[in-house]
């Protein structure tokens, strides 16, 4: 796969590729080539590669081709394990979304901040919710944040979080999500620098 123009994001290919082009991304590097065709054509995933490898683009890149812009709930939600590496996340989802002329916003939700101004956030519909499993779940359970929508679950560094510190709030947001989804699918996706046994194990989610 010599460019991202050999992959096929839909109708959006051309805004995605020019704003990977205007950012001096040209090629897919290899967890890219091999990761993106899956998650575009449906199917549940777990990765593992180095640090700095393009982990992130690798995920975000599917979600923001298929998320359905004119659908003004969340679609796509990304764990993450630290509020930097969140915030990180949903910053590079706004640029990108931004750089690509596509009218989706991503919003990033993690404990620690204001929660009312979490609140007044997401009246404006994020499309992408990037945040701290605890943040979500009081959020959700406040019903504030809706998940009914949600067809595309990110756990970005998934060996933290299905450690045993923060497993049970992982294991809480993904049942949080399949109640309400109901007998929607939900597509999966794991990502991770390492992955110990005992994190793959909780993974049972995976089916």
């Amino acid at each position: 796969m010599a460019s991202f123009n050999d992959i096929d994001f839909g109708g959006r290919t051309a805004s995605l590729v020019a704003a990977l082009s205007a950012q001096g991304i040209k090629e897919p590097l290899p967890v890219q080539a091999k990761a993106i065709p899956r998650l575009l054509s449906g199917g549940n995933l777990v990765v593992q590669a180095p640090t700095g490898t393009g982990k992130t683009l690798a995920y975000l890149l599917p979600a923001l081709a298929r998320i359905d812009a004119e659908h003004m709930h969340a679609q796509t939600v990304v764990l993450a394990p630290t509020y930097e590496l969140a915030m990180q996340i949903a910053k590079t989802a706004q640029e990108l979304a931004q750089a690509a002329e596509l009218p989706i916003r991503a919003l990033g939700l993690i404990g620690g901040a204001n929660i009312q101004r979490q609140i007044e956030k997401l009246k404006k519909k994020p499309q992408l919710i990037v945040g701290s499993a605890g943040r979500l779940i009081e959020l959700a359970h406040k019903g504030k944040l809706k998940l009914q929508d949600v067809n595309f679950l990110v756990l970005d560094e998934f060996d933290r979080l299905l450690d045993d510190q923060n497993a049970k709030n992982t294991a809480d947001i993904v049942q949080l999500v399949r109640r309400a989804r109901g007998d929607q699918p939900i597509q999966y996706a794991l990502f991770s620098a390492t992955a110990p046994k005992k994190a793959l194990e909780r993974a049972d989610f995976l089916d």
